[in-house]
């Protein structure tokens, strides 16, 4: 049995602007985007303005606290399951069962950087 992947929606502050920064697991890391606004707040079939970071360790799935390098602190808003359906170099399509992340979404690579949807309930 295939043990389920997890993801986590964590606020960045006191390193530049305050931020929120979801963060997928894949394989060996955490596939990372950062949000200005919280991805919590996005409406069935809204869309909001994300950029690619660099991946991230797994221990940000179960941490809470000051980031190293005096690079401010990180609280945890959500997390939980995370299914992959499909991930290409322009397009991930994930289900998310967290406490406010739930559904399918997509993260989409666009002329002017990534966008995350929430696909419509059927």
């Amino acid at each position: 049995m295939k043990t389920p992947r997890r993801f986590v929606l964590l606020h960045h502050e006191g390193h530049g602007a305050a931020h929120f920064d979801l963060m997928l697991e894949a394989d060996t890391a955490l596939a990372t985007w950062q949000f200005s606004a919280s991805p919590a707040l996005l409406a069935a079939g809204g869309g909001l303005p994300c950029r690619r970071l660099a991946d991230h360790r797994k221990a940000y799935l179960d941490y809470e606290g000051a980031v190293g390098g005096d690079r401010g602190h990180v609280t945890r808003e959500d997390g939980g399951a995370c299914e992959l359906i499909s991930e290409s170099a322009e397009r991930w399509l994930v289900a998310l069962q967290g406490q406010h992340l739930r559904g399918r979404y997509t993260l989409s690579r666009r002329s002017a950087g990534w966008s995350l949807t929430q696909e419509p309930v059927d």
